[in-house]
């Protein structure tokens, strides 16, 4: 256990893996998983050349909308898709004893790490209560987990000193906003724990002046060979570079921010890939709007 960490390269891209539903609905009237889809999708990601890691059941895979159930089953279809190529990581949360039994399903279906989504009722209680939820968790599993730094959950700098002190925390998710946040988050850990954020590839290039190591993103489901050399120039400061690849996303993230998460599933479609509705509000992109995402994508050279 104590060379998880070490081991745990924790450099490169993350993909926040869109999860595919089928336009069927299950007993719930609920959209159902495509489990299919998913092993598809992660076998095409895990392919592609670079350092990346997968992250199933996040805020874009639509976590809050899946069962604990259904969050194992798209663990399980995501490493029978990967094949070894790539590191897994799933999305586990609601209540510590719920937590616990899905961070010990991601284990048994050969996940490498589980990230820690925020829970309300624990930010409520104060810093001792996350601590004490992460630590039931570590007990619980031998794979590594992340702490996640979220705009409801900023982690105090006692408290990531702390996980900084726990073997079993691979990587701390940055996702609060805070960009100097990252350098002190390192300074003040003496560089324990390597910090992955999120903010997109937009803020690429900052983030990893002050230390990131690798960005988490959903818009790679649809640009993850170009995610990954941006993610290259910046790791080996080449800041031109980076700058030229940040600009190169603008038009994109313009567009999701515009269109949502729906853009990105219907990239997906275009692609070959398994898309398919967002699950809670059944949105898919109408024949104007995919008239638009086609045209960026070609622009962008990714069709």
């Amino acid at each position: 256990m104590a060379s998880l960490r070490k081991k745990y390269d924790a450099r490169g891209v993350y993909v926040f893996v869109m999860t595919p539903f089928k336009t069927t609905t299950n007993h719930k009237g609920h959209y159902q998983v495509d489990l299919n889809g998913v092993e598809k999708n992660i076998d095409h990601f895990s392919s592609i050349p670079g350092d990346k890691t997968m992250v199933l059941c996040g805020g874009s895979g639509e976590f809050s909308d899946l069962s604990p159930l259904e969050v194992r089953d798209i663990a399980q279809a995501a490493v029978a898709g990967a094949k070894g190529r790539c590191p897994i990581v799933s999305g586990i949360g609601h209540a510590d004893k719920t937590a616990v039994s899905m961070a010990q399903a991601a284990q048994d279906v050969g996940c490498d790490a589980v990230l820690i989504m925020p829970h309300k009722p624990v930010i409520k209680r104060g810093d001792k209560a996350i601590l004490e939820r992460h630590i039931k968790i570590a007990k619980a599993i031998d794979i590594g987990m992340v702490p996640f730094r979220a705009p409801s959950q900023t982690l105090s700098i006692d408290l990531v000193s702390r996980f900084a002190n726990m073997p079993e925390v691979v990587f701390i998710k940055e996702e609060s906003g805070a960009v100097d946040w990252v350098r002190s988050g390192l300074r003040i850990t003496k560089n324990a724990v390597p910090i992955v954020t999120g903010g997109g590839e937009n803020m690429v290039p900052y983030y990893y002046l002050a230390g990131a190591v690798g960005f988490t993103t959903g818009m790679a489901n649809i640009t993850l060979k170009e995610s990954i050399a941006l993610h290259n120039a910046a790791i080996k400061s080449q800041w031109t570079k980076a700058m030229i690849w940040r600009d190169y996303f603008e038009p994109l993230t313009e567009s999701r921010r515009t269109i949502g998460n729906a853009m990105l599933k219907s990239g997906l479609e275009m692609m070959g890939l398994a898309g398919g509705p967002i699950r809670a509000s059944g949105k898919q992109l109408d024949a104007s709007e995919r008239r638009k995402v086609r045209r960026l994508l070609k622009t962008q050279k990714l069709l």
